[in-house]
């Protein structure tokens, strides 16, 4: 015969089991639990884009739109080179092809119309802008490639699209992600994504905005602090912040983006004056998200410093970042009800300005290209 537990110890041993249970599903929660992804330091040149083997362009394009078109960029050398070798064999190979490149200043392509197969141009057939009103369809009209002074380094791709006119579409005002898809399998129907307008976000009122601004400071001036050390580092005195302005020095972009279906979170963008112990003028940068109540936070950016001197920035000492973030706003994602983040990349050190996108669930570059730089 089986032996039986006292009596006296049943309810430890149910209590023990009990216990086992709840550890093991905080361990099943602690998993599934969203954690904020690691931080960047900085954004490159990033892109996907390609010309397949039907040549056809493909892949994501940063840029901006105004009422008539959108301007849509990159600075990916391979994609660039594969355009010209294809439809401009003329200017040569290797380094002849960026010193004829140079020489000519822009080369214009006329792509071939949607699904036309015509040979010899290069060909488009989905095509698509993500803005902060949604997603809109629309027809590649030119392809123009820049020439650099530097040879290969400062070369760039511009696609100008214009609206299809469909009624569902809300527009092309503002930055944008340019996707550019290859023909659908034969049988297969457009996602009902294609044409979504982007579910309206409320922005952070007065209240909202200030306490995402303090905590924003307090995280930023905290890392800085660890990092400069000995150095210490303060607000000036006269510090007044504008906010959602173009201003790039005592000023945030505070905006509201959807990290998924029915979830609101809020980005800042920080560009702040900070004075040293030696009395040195500094601007510290960083870019964070957080939701209403703190109890998320994500470091985007991580914080950087820059010389501000006679009204003019610069490199800091030998810090290697030179860098801040500027005009922050949210775009429609494509397949996802979710936002990315268009922004400005500033590089004090030789000017350079990258278009850049940030679908910050996992601080991942969607897309980024050279606007200015030094070969420009």
């Amino acid at each position: 015969m089986t032996e039986m537990l006292p009596r006296t110890l049943v309810p430890a041993a149910l209590a023990l089991l009990l216990s086992g249970c709840a550890g093991a599903g905080r361990f099943v929660q602690g998993i599934f639990r969203e954690r904020p992804p690691a931080p960047l330091d900085s954004m490159s040149v990033a892109s996907d884009a390609r010309i397949d083997s039907n040549g056809y362009v493909v892949g994501s394009f940063v840029g901006e739109g105004t009422r008539s078109a959108v301007h849509l960029l990159s600075s990916d050398t391979g994609f660039i080179a594969s355009l010209l070798r294809r439809y401009r064999p003329s200017l040569g190979s290797g380094a002849e092809l960026w010193r004829s490149l140079a020489r000519a200043r822009t080369v214009t392509l006329a792509p071939a119309g949607r699904r036309r197969m015509t040979t010899g141009v290069p060909k488009f057939d989905h095509a698509l802008v993500g803005g902060p009103a949604g997603h809109t369809s629309v027809t590649p009209t030119t392809i123009m490639v820049h020439g650099s002074t530097c040879g290969w380094r400062g070369a760039q791709a511009e696609i100008i699209v214009v609206d299809d006119h469909r009624a569902q579409d809300p527009g092309l005002r503002g930055p944008v992600l340019g996707s550019f898809t290859p023909p659908a399998p034969a049988g297969s129907t457009d996602g009902d994504w294609e044409f979504r307008l982007r579910e309206p976000v409320a922005e952070p009122g007065g209240a909202l905005a200030d306490e995402l601004i303090t905590r924003t400071t307090q995280a930023m001036d905290s890392t800085l602090g660890t990092k400069l050390r000995p150095r210490s580092l303060r607000p000036p005195g006269d510090l007044r912040r504008e906010i959602n302005t173009l201003a790039d020095i005592d000023a945030a972009d505070v905006i509201s983006y959807r990290p998924a279906p029915g979830a609101v979170r809020y980005a800042v963008s920080l560009r702040e004056r900070r004075i040293t112990d030696q009395g040195d003028t500094l601007m510290a940068a960083t870019v964070m998200s957080w939701d209403s109540t703190g109890a998320w936070k994500q470091v985007i950016f991580n914080p950087t410093v820059v010389a501000l001197r006679r009204g003019r920035l610069a490199p800091y000492g030998g810090l290697r970042r030179s860098l801040f973030w500027r005009r922050l706003q949210p775009i429609s994602d494509f397949g996802f009800q979710r936002d990315n983040l268009w922004m400005e990349q500033v590089d004090v050190r030789d000017g350079s300005v990258l278009w850049g996108i940030i679908q910050p669930r996992g601080n991942v570059v969607v897309a980024a290209a050279e606007l200015e730089g030094p070969c420009r």
